[in-house]
């Protein structure tokens, strides 16, 4: 304010108001929500209806993750295969087992199965057409629906492209021929309850990230750049607008505090990844599969439990199944006595017979040469025939001849060498040669092991003797494999 003395009188006035500041913006990246409609009402239908999200279990079981999920959990409860056994008061080779053989070769049973088991986790239930010759024919779930009374008595089945456009139809007997797989089904959830359903606003959720992150983070390389100045701002920023990329900027006649500038750093870490590493987290704990992402950081003892608790729910899913084949398959085909489904392959027994066991075996003296043989095929299913090798004739000496010296034999040679050592040195060295076979070799160093430790240590040799054992083995299988197994006898 300037004031103006006039002897008593005093004038004054005010300098012009200054414009308000003018801030423009460019387009950002907010968005606007869409706004839901809730139904709070409901007509009674006899076709029940599909559950709300059923059009986008397609989209959330083709995610990343879950697609992975849905592979493993497949694999763990109908990859493994399955074969039949009868029960136990039956003969094991009942003819009811052969003809269910049959058929689940015929009709390729095992792949049937996987389709079933991916269809019913990620849609929920899996309607399958049991055809004349008890192939099976799986059909969309989209399209199938159930029509049911008030009572709840099933009316019929349906397969529509649209409501009233029925495509096929299943009422009275003919419902016999439509056989329902559902996961998780209850009375709110009478199609079953997808695997996704729980998670799929995470799904989306990340679906949307994925789609946000990129464009935030070439929107945060760089810092905000703020130009003011206390003039016309539109020749400034006409020249910051037009300008290449190596052009500077030139400002003349600018006063003392008239033009500033200065930048908006955002900060570099960003306080939202724990957001997105908790989104992901609740995924894998959705879809109860045994994932790297999920295991990967989880101690011993947590990781235990995870697949404790994935075998229980596995075990689950296959003795549903079962049931559900054994009842409506394999009844129906051959009556009593019903095979059973026994998910994986039969057991021969040996699984867990390890190359102590089979030496020991082989030494033990009431095992004849042909069952040796026998019990070395079971392990080893290319073993060929053993030769049989004709007895040299001996040459009668005269009295005037001195025979020759007789060899001794190489097992009694490492039974009197003091050196353990070297024992295990000169059959491994055998063995590289070829000379001997791997089942020799691990009979020798038994033997070997075995009567060393007894005369070095006559109370508890047999543990040092197992340690000394397992460690040579252990040693003789990192070694090149033969290319052909000599049937080279030791004498």
């Amino acid at each position: 304010m300037v004031k103006i003395k006039l002897g008593p009188l005093e004038a004054s006035w005010h300098e012009p108001k200054r414009p308000p500041i003018s801030v423009e913006h460019g387009p950002g990246w907010g968005k606007k929500e869409d706004i839901g409609q809730v139904s709070t009402s409901y007509q009674w239908t006899d076709r029940l209806p599909h559950p709300v999200n059923m059009d986008n279990y397609d989209k959330w079981a083709n995610d990343a993750e879950s697609n992975i999920a849905f592979d493993v959990l497949t694999d763990i409860i109908a990859g493994v295969g399955y074969h039949t056994e009868m029960p136990e008061e039956e003969k094991p080779d009942h003819k009811n087992k052969q003809l269910i053989d049959d058929y689940g070769e015929t009709v390729n049973l095992d792949e049937d199965l996987q389709e079933v088991t991916m269809t019913m986790l990620q849609k929920g239930f899996c309607p399958v057409e049991r055809l004349g010759d008890y192939d099976l024919k799986v059909l969309p779930p989209e399209s199938f629906y159930i029509y049911r009374d008030k009572k709840g008595k099933i009316l019929k089945y349906t397969q529509e492209r649209a409501t009233n456009d029925i495509v096929n139809e299943w009422k009275g007997a003919e419902m016999n021929d439509i056989i329902l797989f559902f996961h998780r089904k209850t009375t709110s959830w009478p199609y079953g309850k997808s695997l996704t359903e729980p998670i799929g606003n995470l799904l989306d959720e990340r679906t949307q990230m994925n789609e946000d992150m990129p464009k935030a983070i070439h929107r945060w390389a760089y810092p905000i750049p703020v130009m003011e100045t206390s003039g016309a701002r539109e020749q400034l920023q006409k020249a910051c607008e037009d300008r290449d990329v190596d052009d500077w900027i030139f400002i003349g006649n600018v006063q003392e505090g008239e033009v500033r500038w200065k930048t908006i750093d955002i900060n570099p870490q960003a306080r939202f990844i724990p957001y997105i590493e908790l989104i992901y987290y609740q995924i894998c704990e959705g879809l109860h599969a045994p994932l790297l992402l999920y295991l990967k950081n989880a101690t011993e003892a947590s990781a235990n439990v995870m697949l404790e608790s994935v075998d229980r729910l596995v075990n689950g899913f296959q003795r549903y199944l079962k049931r559900r084949v054994e009842k409506y398959l394999f009844e129906p085909q051959v009556g009593e006595p019903v095979p059973r489904l026994v998910w994986g392959q039969p057991k021969t027994g040996l699984e867990d017979v390890t190359l102590t066991d089979i030496a020991s075996i082989m030494n033990s003296p009431k095992v004849t040469f042909n069952q040796a043989q026998y019990i070395l095929k079971q392990f080893f299913s290319g073993l060929p025939e053993p030769e049989k090798q004709e007895p040299q004739p001996q040459m009668p000496f005269t009295p005037f001849q001195k025979p020759k010296p007789q060899e001794i034999p190489m097992e009694q040679m490492l039974e009197k060498l003091n050196d353990l050592q070297t024992g295990l040195n000169i059959i491994e060295s055998n063995y590289v040669e070829k000379r001997i076979s791997i089942v020799d070799a691990v009979r020798l160093a038994d033997k070997t092991i075995s009567v060393y430790y007894k005369r070095v240590y006559p109370d508890g040799w047999e543990e040092k003797r197992n340690e000394e054992f397992n460690k040579f083995t252990r040693r003789l299988l990192q070694l090149p494999k033969q290319s052909e197994v000599y049937q080279v006898k030791v004498e």
